[in-house]
């Protein structure tokens, strides 16, 4: 059924969000959800799903152009899932974003007095990406690359794209030219058959260090190594080439098994965060790493001059990854605490501790909720708490252990404005406000946003 819509906001999934005009009783005023639109469009618009409050919307036509609406600078940018709003000009962008973020904070984290500051904009709109995994798939006979279309797995096949760092894109070119060269069948979803899943690449952008990865059904992949070593001899800057198993039937991208094929296990990158300088880190084929490092510099400042960290401090940063932020608090501390589940990124974080030189910080391996009791023990109450947790949020037992240790300043970061919100009104709860917050654009052309959220404890 066709209708016309009015859009007059965003959702929290980064849709046109409006209402259904000029319709049957039974239609009229009903909130309805279309991606592609923005706020003052006037569309006509397929509904593809009804319920009792409200709908969701396949665009058919822009009746009416609200302000704020651009052309896309890809041409599959409206099939594509990889980035759904290129069709949104970048000053909008980062007004709505700071929207989404006050509207999660204000309404779920129960802190109307919260201060959302400007979005903090990307240094690079386009070409920003330094890694990228690529699904594959035949389509008409031929392998093709791409991305998803939105909610779905069928692959948008296409030959650039404008959010890849330009080392990456090069790269993803060279592996899906010797998949085809080398005739490998590539895995059927369906069926669970085939050999090679995924193509990924890695770069370093300080350095020009690049990495990459096949995803696999099988570690005995025919004439792998004879891959690899084209692949490092024929592009600038190769250091790594590694094969992924992943014999799963899953949409999961990565396996647990790992092959190195040539080069060597990791690439290095180089950041600079304000007055703490510059820090050198290896990142291996697994390693937690932000996409967008330029942007990543200015998030990692912004939190760190949160976190106003005295020579004297104690710094917890939990959910730590391979240890960014720990070794940059730790030049401005006198001991930190890196705490992370991932036993492979805690190893990668003391690696990158001995890189630098740093011998005023401590990695410990575990789930939060378990080691941060044994950690405070050894370690003693901190003065700042850094969180910087999956998508998911803080594991509900964190909370009352953070509380309990009365961190002067909890400082949180976030690519997930919606369990944000929500551990902000527990930290509420225990005694901790949010004093500000600034969206930082990290996923420019996508509804996405990291968050820094400032929290001091209630005397």
């Amino acid at each position: 059924m066709r209708v016309r819509a009015e859009i007059r906001s965003f959702s929290h999934r980064g849709e046109g969000a409006g209402v259904v005009v000029g319709a049957t009783s039974d239609l009229s005023g009903i909130t309805v959800f279309v991606p592609g639109t923005v706020p003052g469009d006037l569309a006509e618009v397929e509904l593809v799903e009804k319920k009792r409050n409200y709908a969701r919307g396949k665009l058919i036509e822009i009746l009416r152009e609200g302000p704020g609406r651009t052309g896309a600078v890809c041409p599959v940018a409206g099939r594509c899932g990889g980035c759904s709003w290129q069709h949104i000009r970048y000053d909008m962008q980062l007004r709505w974003k700071q929207t989404l973020l006050k509207d999660a904070l204000h309404r779920i984290g129960k802190s109307p007095g919260c201060e959302v500051k400007a979005t903090v904009p990307s240094p690079k709109v386009l070409g920003y990406r330094n890694k990228v995994e690529v699904p594959l798939r035949v389509q008409r006979g031929k392998v093709v690359a791409g991305f998803y279309e939105p909610y779905s797995h069928r692959v948008v096949p296409f030959d650039e794209c404008p959010l890849e760092h330009p080392l990456a894109r090069e790269l993803v070119s060279a592996l899906l030219s010797q998949v085809r060269k080398r005739t490998y069948s590539i895995y059927d979803e369906r069926t669970g058959k085939g050999l090679v899943r995924h193509i990924v690449a890695r770069i370093a952008p300080g350095t020009g260090e690049r990495m990459g990865m096949l995803v696999a059904t099988t570690a005995r992949l025919p004439r792998a190594v004879e891959l690899a070593e084209e692949v490092m001899g024929s592009l600038e800057g190769m250091k790594s080439m590694v094969l992924n198993v992943n014999r799963e039937i899953t949409n999961v991208i990565l396996g647990t098994q790992w092959k190195l094929l040539a080069g060597r296990w990791y690439i290095e990158d180089v950041m600079s965060v304000g007055s703490a300088g510059s820090l050198r880190f290896r990142i291996g084929p697994g390693s937690f790493y932000q996409v967008n490092t330029e942007q990543a510099q200015n998030l990692y400042g912004i939190a760190l001059d949160a976190c106003e960290i005295s020579p004297v401090d104690m710094v917890y940063d939990v959910y730590c990854g391979i240890g960014t932020m720990t070794l940059f608090a730790a030049k401005r501390a006198r001991f930190c605490v890196g705490i992370e589940e991932a036993e492979k990124s805690v190893a990668d974080a003391r690696v990158n501790q001995g890189l630098n030189g740093i011998d005023n910080a401590a990695f410990v391996a575990g789930k939060a909720e378990r080691v941060l009791p044994s950690v405070l023990a050894r370690y003693g109450r901190p003065g700042v708490v850094l969180l910087d947790p999956p998508r998911a949020g803080l594991a509900e037992d964190v909370v009352p252990l953070i509380a309990r240790s009365r961190p002067r300043t909890v400082v949180y970061v976030s690519c997930n404005p919606s369990t944000l919100a929500r551990d902000v009104a527990r930290l509420k709860e225990l005694g901790y406000e949010a004093e500000w917050a600034i969206p930082v654009d990290m996923f420019p052309m996508t509804p996405h946003v990291e968050s820094v959220v400032k929290l001091k404890r209630k005397d």
